[in-house]
């Protein structure tokens, strides 16, 4: 079956999606929307090019024409951060499938609303952490699944990268209210693999602070993590790191074995222990196989050809990652431990933080 597309933000993200439903024959862009008319000129052109066809495709500079369109059978939204929830809710309602990039909401109570209007609606919502379809992450799981490493103790978190001053010359990014923290942006897929791989997040305790002032957000952030199995977490995270980025690493300790990947890349195995007989080469070729993105959209299909397929980044999946950051951020604002669920809470909050330097 063919599926008509339409993309709703033209910006530097937009391209990998372009790139990638170009090389999915059951997909086909016909609409592109953006308030920037070169933005829209340049995807196009892009997109005729990877799949030379010169068919035409709609350009509106109104988001809520290409909505209206009901040639489209799924949106993708890839905005500014505070738009996602209001243009994926309004989507569900004209009955489009969306693919959502990441953060699926600024807030608690506009991420209940996606899973809800969805529900009501039958319109299945994609949220792009696309790391769960990389092929060495499939294989951890599977693993994990199996028993491989026991009973799990531990699992560690880390991001070191950089962004300077100039990335935030944008007037969205770097605040609260239309962008959310840095690791809502640059930590949540890392984030959301540890907890894929440890289970659901019981209580948190967390840290943050901010040295660039050219922004309102955290450029560190710590976060000590319970986990409902019994096992702890760390979350370490920053983007001052000097001159440039030094990686990301996600390593899971357990009661028979460990695994760890990092490297500036995230694809270099730092260990690989299991007590039983194991080729870690495996591993080592499964981290060459970087297609993550094109696997989720072909799962993504999948699930709609198919009512019972589950999809790894449905927006319920992607609560638990948006609400654990929450719930560290919570922590810091209020200076205690914080227990998980969280019943409200919305990055703008963070305005009224109390200064870590405050008496």
């Amino acid at each position: 079956m063919k599926y008509t597309v339409g993309l709703i933000g033209c910006g530097y993200i937009a391209n990998r999606h372009i790139d990638t439903i170009s090389k999915i024959k059951a997909l086909d862009l016909v609409a592109v929307s953006d308030i920037d008319e070169s933005k829209m000129d340049s995807i196009m052109q892009e997109y005729r090019q990877l799949t030379e066809q010169r068919k035409e495709i709609l350009a509106y500079k109104k988001y809520e024409d290409l909505l209206e369109d009901e040639r489209i059978d799924i949106v993708i939204i890839a905005t500014v951060s505070s738009l996602h929830a209001d243009m994926a809710i309004q989507a569900l309602l004209h009955h489009k499938h969306v693919v959502l990039e990441k953060p699926l909401a600024l807030s608690i109570d506009d991420a209940n609303t996606i899973a809800e209007v969805s529900s009501i609606v039958g319109k299945r919502v994609l949220v792009c952490h696309q790391l769960r379809y990389r092929p060495v992450m499939s294989r951890i799981k599977e693993l994990i699944e199996q028993g491989a490493l026991g009973e799990l103790y531990f699992g560690v978190a880390s991001m070191r990268i950089n962004r300077s001053s100039q990335y935030y010359n944008s007037a969205w990014k770097g605040t609260w209210e239309k962008d959310g923290g840095m690791l809502l942006n640059q930590g949540v897929h890392l984030i959301d693999l540890l907890i894929w791989f440890m289970g659901d997040v019981q209580m948190v305790t967390g840290e943050i602070d901010r040295k660039l002032d050219v922004k309102s957000t955290e450029d560190i952030a710590l976060g000590i993590l319970t986990f409902e199995n019994g096992a702890k977490g760390i979350i370490e995270a920053n983007t001052i790191t000097l001159p440039n980025n030094l990686g990301y690493y996600l390593t899971v300790f357990g009661e028979k074995g460990t695994i760890s990947i990092g490297g500036p890349s995230f694809n270099i195995l730092e260990r690989c222990y299991l007590p039983n007989p194991f080729d870690t080469e495996e591993l080592k070729t499964l981290l060459k196989d970087n297609n993550e993105h094109v696997y989720m959209y072909q799962h993504f299909i999948d699930a709609l050809e198919k009512e019972d397929e589950v999809l790894l980044g449905n927006e319920k999946e992607a609560m638990r990652s948006l609400m654990t950051i929450f719930a560290l951020y919570e922590s810091a604002r209020e200076d205690k431990k914080v227990s998980l669920p969280i019943r409200s809470f919305a990055t703008k909050e963070m305005n009224v933080r109390r200064e870590v330097n405050d008496p």
